[in-house]
C-alpha cells in the first residue's frame, strides 16, 4: 500500500495528541509545514515498518523540542504503520541532551490530488 498522501502529523503531548503540521508524502519524499516550522526529507518502507529521515527549520519563535532550543534539527523517526495510521519514534540526531524521543504519528487524510489538465 502506497504512502502517498496527505498527512496531519502529531506528536505526544501531556494532554493527548497535538497536531503540528501538515506533511506531504509522495515517492520517497517528505514534505511538511506548520505555523512555526517547515521540513523536509525522505522516507522508505518495507512493509508496515516505516523509516523517515527528516530536516527540521523554525521560522517563528524557537521551541524546546527534544529538550533543547534549535533553529534547525535533524531527525531519524521509525515508525509501523495500520492502515491510515503511522506511529512510531523520532529521535534528535546529535543531541547534546539526553532527552528521550518523541512519539509521533501521521494520520492520513487525503490522496495527492492530479494537476487539472488545461482547457
Amino acid at each position: 500500500m502506497s504512502l502517498d498522501g496527505i498527512w496531519v502529523f502529531e506528536v505526544a503531548g501531556l494532554y493527548g495528541w497535538e497536531r503540528v503540521s501538515t506533511v506531504f508524502l509522495e515517492k520517497g519524499r517528505y514534505l511538511g509545514g506548520g505555523a512555526i516550522i517547515f521540513s523536509q526529507g525522505t522516507y522508505t518502507s518495507k512493509g508496515n515498518k516505516i523509516k523517515i529521515k527528516l530536516d527540521v527549520t523554525q521560522h517563528g519563535e524557537k521551541q524546546i523540542i527534544f529538550g533543547e532550543k534549535r533553529k534547525k534539527f535533524s531527525s531519524v523517526m521509525t515508525a509501523e504503520r495500520d492502515g491510515d495510521i503511522i506511529q512510531g519514534n523520532a529521535h534528535l540526531k546529535g543531541a547534546h541532551s539526553t532527552a528521550a524521543p518523541y512519539q509521533f504519528r501521521l494520520i492520513k487524510l487525503a490522496d495527492i490530488p492530479g494537476f487539472p489538465k488545461k482547457r
